[in-house]
């Protein structure tokens, strides 16, 4: 078998780390992963045979969609144009994160003119800013941030850079659904032209949530409005399977023209998978299907738990914690499992 180049991108869903560290180095690029905190990039690396394929992962916490497509390009770029590998031979899977976040380059100039960087930490390469990414790698720079890095906004909350005020002044004065879509679907189109105009056909992504019904974005990540007032969350997401109801849902994209124009130029059927369960949900993503996946009941080597965030928790501690807050990132023994129901369809379609 003629070996094949996987290169997979996402948020915190995707990669536990921030993309900081060497990945062209083969034998560091994956000793910080723990089987139990491994993600749907780790188990995938883990079923397939490394002699047949090479791993990349681009994700990276808090990243955004834009980030998403532009660290998917520079890799494509750097296989196909820098180590001459032949496109049809690259796999692209892309885990697009909650549609809220955005993302905006500070070059060195900036970070160094508002003294957020002490350059002889950053070029020991183990220290690194909250909400930045740099996801060159060390062929392409003497140290983290050398040439600059991506400001990325999360949750927007306060992270010490001269950033925060102009990300609380766009949360407040521009951010809308409207121009989140518009710059996800601007960031999709161009990564999806170029990958075909050099040959890549391999390309298949799937949402964190559901980033397209009406129902679903009236509450959060997915809304949390069908949770609270109903009795214990723990009770609702692991023993009830509860997700919101979104099947008959208009999809919210198509409300606006600036959107739908980006919209139409998508092939959703072709590029994404959706997890979708008849009369319950449609547009959903790998925390739905999480939900509705999990088995508390099942013996495993790996933590039975639903979100990688209660590992050794007590159901007691489990409780208290999805009380305070519902949210976590699919756990091991889940996202080992999305990658042989799920991703492994992908890739050999």
């Amino acid at each position: 078998m003629k070996k094949k180049y996987i290169i997979g991108s996402g948020c915190s869903f995707t990669n536990n780390y921030k993309v900081n560290v060497d990945v062209s180095n083969k034998e560091n690029r994956w000793k910080n992963e723990l089987i139990e905190e491994y993600t749907w990039v780790n188990w995938l690396r883990n079923i397939l045979d490394e002699d047949d394929y090479e791993f990349y992962n681009y994700g990276t916490v808090t990243n955004d969609n834009k980030t998403i497509c532009r660290s998917i390009f520079y890799k494509v770029s750097d296989l196909v144009f820098n180590q001459k590998v032949n496109p049809k031979d690259i796999i692209v899977i892309a885990q697009w994160t909650t549609l809220t976040r955005n993302s905006w380059f500070v070059s060195p100039s900036k970070y160094i003119e508002n003294g957020e960087l002490d350059i002889q930490k950053y070029e020991r390469y183990h220290e690194s800013l909250p909400h930045a990414v740099d996801y060159l790698t060390f062929k392409d720079k003497k140290y983290v941030y050398e040439h600059g890095y991506f400001y990325l906004t999360g949750g927007y909350n306060k992270t010490g850079q001269h950033l925060d005020d102009y990300t609380e002044k766009y949360f407040t004065d521009v951010m809308s659904k409207e121009e989140r879509y518009i710059e996800w679907f601007d960031s999709v189109v161009g990564l999806i032209s170029w990958l075909e105009n050099i040959g890549i056909s391999k390309f298949h992504s799937f949402n964190m949530n559901n980033n397209f019904s009406k129902s679903a974005l009236e509450g959060r990540t997915p809304p949390d409005n069908i949770w609270w007032d109903r009795g214990d969350i723990y009770d609702q997401m692991i023993k009830q399977k509860r997700v919101a109801n979104t099947w008959n849902d208009d999809i919210i994209i198509y409300d606006n023209p600036y959107v739908k124009t980006y919209a139409d130029r998508i092939d959703f059927d072709k590029y994404f998978w959706f997890f979708e369960e008849e009369n319950l949900h449609k547009y959903g993503g790998i925390i739905e299907w999480s939900i509705r996946n999990f088995d508390e009941n099942q013996k495993s080597d790996l933590p039975v738990v639903l979100w990688r965030e209660l590992n050794g928790m007590s159901e007691k501690e489990q409780r208290k914690y999805l009380n305070k807050s519902w949210y976590g990132h699919t756990s091991s023994i889940l996202t080992r499992k999305f990658v042989n129901e799920v991703i492994l369809n992908l890739i050999r379609k």
